[in-house]
Order: structure tokens, then sequence, then C-alpha cells
């Protein structure tokens, strides 16, 4: 469970205002049988799937799509489809590949390649963390999807706002385009460059759409809201991730989800789907009943319950995890380019909190030895590191659990 290190003290950026949330809130078991059921799949007026246009991509998607971040199940994705879900997304990245490898095996076992008209009724996603090679890494994506072309190529796990107007990147994604192998080119946007990126964004002309980071630690603040707005008006079509506070969770005595007898899930879920600028949510879920859960809350209204919760757990929570900014405090820590600060307490997230604990130490195990070296973890400069975090993460804290969880 979460430790409540300073219970007491509201973040800046959590203090959210529950008139103004409310008020804008408005089983297959194998892959033969999802095959079958996408043939017969319910309409959008029978399965109750809200759809949302996708900015300057003119083409509806659902309010909520896979994410593609676990080993693929195909009751769940046939679950899924039965729903109304009809956005994949996935990366060469996730489970070294393997998350493509099953989606296409399930789109090809479904009729879902080439041009079909099974294709052509779903919006496919991938990405690659090799932004200086994206047309050489497609074709490897492609493959595994078993696909002619993805809707969407992404940069994935943009962290420098220049990649987001860079001429050479511009020229790369007209060219994949005009190969007919994608039809609109993005990225994805995890850390604490996330404003200056779809500021980024806003200014280039030729970003079609971005995932992003968004929870209610960012509802209200105001350079993101102006940042989200820009992107509106330059018609990028945005998605959100991430959306489960941080994968917060607190004990019993202190839930204030519990304490109302809510989820805390569904009620995250709900806050983002009220904001009528976010297309669509990606979420991963690994189990039926999850899916179900989030298929409901997205054709959900948001309570004043609900609202109430998500503010007192913002104003709980908001301190205990990094955004990923390490632009400030690395180079306060005297630690220099050397620890992966932000990685490091994304993965510890995931040990925590995400309860995916093996997968959290292979991806630390992964970071280049320079980025997780225990002398400069020992060695840093971790008050003044604090000092400059204007969240407040108890960053010696944290990083120590690191080293003793992942390390």
């Amino acid at each position: 469970m979460t430790e409540i290190l300073h219970a007491n003290e509201p973040a800046a950026d959590a203090r959210l205002s529950r008139r103004e949330l409310i008020k804008a809130g408005g089983a297959i078991s194998a892959t033969a049988a999802i095959s079958s059921s996408f043939a017969s799949q319910a309409n959008a007026a029978e399965n109750k799937m809200p759809m949302s246009v996708l900015g300057r991509t003119g083409v509806k998607v659902s309010r909520l799509a896979f994410g593609g971040s676990w080993d693929v199940e195909d009751d769940v994705i046939g679950t899924g489809f039965d729903l109304g879900i009809n956005f994949i997304d996935t990366a060469e990245s996730y489970r070294d590949g393997r998350s493509e490898v099953r989606f296409g095996e399930i789109l090809n076992a479904k009729g879902a390649t080439g041009h079909s008209a099974a294709r052509k009724k779903l919006w496919l996603v991938s990405k690659t963390h090799n932004h200086a090679k994206l047309e050489n890494q497609l074709p490897g994506s492609l493959a595994r999807l078993q696909q002619d072309y993805l809707d969407v190529y992404y940069m994935h796990q943009v962290q420098q706002p220049d990649k987001a107007g860079s001429a050479e990147i511009k020229a790369a994604a007209e060219r994949m385009k005009k190969s007919g192998k994608i039809r609109f080119f993005g990225f994805s946007c995890h850390d604490g460059m996330v404003v200056e990126c779809l500021n980024a964004a806003a200014d280039s002309g030729f970003i079609d759409v971005i995932m992003f980071r968004y929870d209610c630690h960012y509802y209200k603040r105001d350079d993101l809201n102006r940042a989200i707005d820009r992107c509106v008006k330059a018609k990028i079509g945005l998605v959100a991730m991430k959306t489960q506070v941080g994968g917060m969770t607190l004990p019993d005595r202190y839930n204030p989800f519990k304490q109302r007898g809510l989820s805390q899930h569904s009620s995250s879920i709900k806050a983002v789907a009220m904001d009528e600028r976010i297309s669509s949510i990606c979420s991963e879920m690994t189990n039926v009943n999850m899916i179900r859960e989030n298929a409901e809350s997205v054709a959900s209204k948001l309570t004043t319950a609900e609202a109430d919760a998500i503010q007192e757990h913002a104003r709980l929570v908001s301190h205990l995890w990094c955004r990923g900014c390490e632009h400030l405090c690395k180079p306060a820590s005297g630690s220099g380019s050397q620890l992966a600060i932000a990685d490091s307490l994304r993965f510890l997230m995931y040990h925590d909190h995400y309860g995916k604990k093996e997968h959290a130490r292979d991806l630390y195990a992964k970071l280049p030895e320079l980025e997780r070296n225990m002398i400069a973890l020992e060695s840093a400069n971790w008050q003044a590191a604090e000092n400059a975090c204007p969240y407040n993460v108890p960053l010696e804290k944290l990083m120590d659990r690191v080293k003793e969880r992942l390390a």
C-alpha cells in the first residue's frame, strides 16, 4: 500500500472544482469466435459505445481504445469488439513485439487485413521509440500486425518539443503517407514536457493525432488546458492515456472512493470521458470484467460523489508520483545525465500500484548501466532535487524504493 508521506499537503495543480467538473459531464473464448462476433457486431445504438471524430482525420473512433501493452487475450479483445470498440493501440516495444504479433493473429483470423471491409471498420495504431528511423521501423510493425497499412503511426514517448516541428520528421511522415503504409502521423507523450510538446504540435501543421497523459492532477492546469485548446483549434485528434491518477492507491482508511462505495478506476475514466476535447481514452484492459466496466464508464456521467472522491484523492496523492519533468530535478541532483529518474519512478509505479512486479524489474534491468548506477544514486543531492520539483515529490525516499524493489 502507498505510504502517505505528506497527506495534508495539497498540490497546487490538484484543486479540482467539483462544480466545473460536474458541469463538463455529460464473451468470446476463441479466435474463431472473434471472427464470427466481429461479422455480427452490434451497432453503436445497441452496444451504446460512444463515438467521436478524431480531429482532422474525420474518422469516428470509439471513446474507449484497446491499450496493447500486455499479453493480449482473445476473449478480452472479442468482448471489446462486441461492445463497439474499434480502436487498437499497440507498439513495437510492447512485450518485445508480442503485442503486435497477437493483434496480427486476431485481426487475420477475423479477416481484418489488407483493405477489406472488416479492416476499414478498425482504427489501428502502432509506434516506435526510434524517431530517427521511422521509415525503417514501420515495415517490422506492419509485418507483425499482418497489415498493409496503419491508420496512425506514432513517435513513441516524445520528450523533446522540437520533434513535433522537425522538418526531417515531417518529410518522413509525408513519404510514409504517400507510400500508403500510413494514413496519419502523430506521437505519444508521457512525461514532463507535455505542454511544450502539445504547443509545438499545434504550430507544426503536420501532426494529426497525439496521445498524452491526462488525469485529475492535470485538469486544472491552465497551461495544459491552453495547449489542449490550441491542438483542438489546429484539428489535432487527442487521445488520453494514463488516466488512473498515476496508478496510486491508498489504504482503505484513507481511500475516498472506498469510503463512498465507489470505483476509483471507473470514476477516473468517467472524468476524462467528460472532456469533449478528448476523442478517445486508451486503457490497458486485461480481463473481460475490466473492459465491460470501462465501456459502461465512458457512456456514463460523473456523479457528485465521484467528483468529490477524485478531488480528495488528488489532494492526498498528488505529491507521491513523478510527472517525468526530470529536466528540473536531474540537473539539481548533481547526477547529470546519468540517472533515469523519471523512468525509474515510472517502473516503480508499475511495481507498487499496477501489480506488474516482474515486468517493472525487467524494464529497470534494461536501462543502460549509467542510468541505474548505484554510486550515482547514493551520491546524488536529493535535497536539491526535491527543492527543484514543483510537485514536492519525495525523490530520495522513492529512489531508495527503486534500489530496494527494482535493482
